[in-house]
């Protein structure tokens, strides 16, 4: 019997533990994704949070009881529906400390009230209510690599890639183990660890290091990124 997670998409499985990373273009299919994950936990018993961008939480919770996935019958304070601005904007301004400390706090309330042996959360960002320093943003998807193992939870961070840019992709392969493309879950050869990005915050993504003595090449290192993205999101060898 599988040890898997169901993700609520496509029959995908994920592990405890697991910072996945998945783009999408608009609203439609933003919600191909966050309507099943969420679907599927509520239906486990897991707590689950939303964290949304651009969208009234009155609205996620609308297309949930639709589904009937928003029964009486679920577990009270099972699932949080939170506005982006309202979480990552608490003090004014975008700051990652802030955001992981929120976090933490969150998912330690989850686990000590009792009734919820994992907590499964999704973030969407669109640049439309909160548009982060894209540094600190960096910082803040590394540095949750670190607050993953402290409690049983999977997190799922969705990038409206219409509104950052392909650009994004290569901060985005530096930091999520694992990435969620169209009807598949793959392991991140790119991804970094913080410590690793920490220290080698100045040299270009590659998947190897070159040879002694060998020059990072940027743009290589850009192109290589994509052309495994590229090849990974339509299947070509």
């Amino acid at each position: 019997m599988s040890s898997g997670i169901s993700l609520g998409v496509s029959g995908l499985e994920a592990e405890v533990g697991d910072h996945i990373c998945g783009l999408y273009a608009g609203q439609p299919q933003r919600d191909q994704v966050v309507i099943p994950f969420l679907e599927a936990g509520l239906a486990a018993g897991d707590k689950c949070i939303c964290v949304v961008d651009e969208t009234d939480p009155a609205k996620i919770f609308k297309k949930l009881g639709r589904s009937g996935a928003t029964s009486a019958s679920a577990p009270a304070k099972q699932l949080d529906v939170i506005r982006a601005a309202d979480l990552y904007l608490r003090s004014g301004q975008f700051s990652a400390d802030e955001i992981i400390g929120a976090w933490k706090a969150a998912v330690a309330d989850a686990m000590y009230d009792g009734r919820f042996n994992l907590v499964r959360a999704v973030e969407t960002w669109s640049r439309r209510d909160v548009v982060p320093d894209m540094q600190e943003l960096l910082q803040l998807e590394s540095e949750m690599n670190r607050y993953m193992p402290l409690y049983p939870q999977i997190v799922v961070c969705l990038y409206d890639i219409e509104r950052f840019g392909a650009g994004i992709i290569v901060d985005l392969l530096k930091t999520h183990p694992r990435m969620l493309i169209g009807e598949m879950l793959i392991e991140n050869p790119y991804y970094l660890t913080p410590d690793e990005l920490l220290a080698g915050a100045s040299r270009d993504l590659v998947p190897d290091e070159p040879a002694a003595g060998a020059a990072y090449d940027s743009d290589k290192a850009i192109a290589e990124a994509a052309k495994w993205y590229f090849e990974e999101t339509t299947g070509s060898t």
